[in-house]
């Protein structure tokens, strides 16, 4: 994979979990109302904290030890969570709304706890994310898990200041338009869906 190849992979990977509504983004606009971008930016901060460690974790524990052959297992579970995230994307593309909810929680706090106990963020990290780690490993040993974060993180403040600071003008993001972007999302997810399961065909042949 050239270094062309691993940045696309990396921000693709990374929409595909920051830029699909989600709990977080609701809690975001609603805070986003009254104190603007700065609700977007603590809700990511306490987001990365739990993130950050999380994904240390991963890269120096977890898949520094694991044969090939799971590595290409992780692949392939990384490839098939994509694939299935893309299409129950498509499946209920025609109800999607960005509505606010009712919640005064500090911006810091939400982030930090939305994050901490959504089972969705773990399997993310566990298999979609955990293929983005290995390639970023493989191509600039560990460093590049350092390299990839900042590539991943960056998205989530952007997103997440985006939202809130749209939600405090009184502006709303039209639903024809997030549609297109989530269609687009969703293409894009199943590429790499199947890219990531042919990596992982490969390398289980190889090992």
């Amino acid at each position: 994979m050239d270094l062309i190849s691993w940045i696309l992979e990396v921000q693709t990977t990374t929409a595909s979990g920051a830029l699909s509504p989600g709990p977080l983004t609701i809690a975001t606009a609603s805070s986003g109302v009254k104190i603007g971008g700065k609700a977007g930016f603590l809700a990511a901060l306490g987001h990365t904290v739990v993130e950050f460690p999380l994904v240390l974790l991963l890269s120096f524990g977890i898949l520094s030890v694991l044969p090939n052959e799971m590595k290409s297992v992780l692949s392939f579970l990384g490839g098939s969570a994509l694939l299935f995230f893309a299409f129950s994307q498509f499946k209920s593309i025609h109800s999607v709304e960005i509505k606010l909810i009712n919640t005064n929680r500090n911006s810091f706090l939400t982030g930090l706890l939305l994050t901490a106990f959504n089972p969705y963020f773990i399997i993310w990290w566990l298999t979609v994310g955990a293929k983005m780690l290995m390639d970023s490993i493989n191509l600039f040993s560990f460093q590049g898990v350092f390299f990839m974060y900042l590539l991943h993180v960056w998205m989530d403040f952007v997103w997440l200041m985006f939202i809130a600071y749209v939600f405090h003008k009184g502006s709303k993001i039209s639903n024809s338009t997030l549609k297109v972007a989530l269609i687009l999302l969703g293409c894009l997810m199943i590429y790499f869906g199947l890219k990531f399961i042919y990596d992982a065909i490969t390398q289980f042949r190889l090992a």
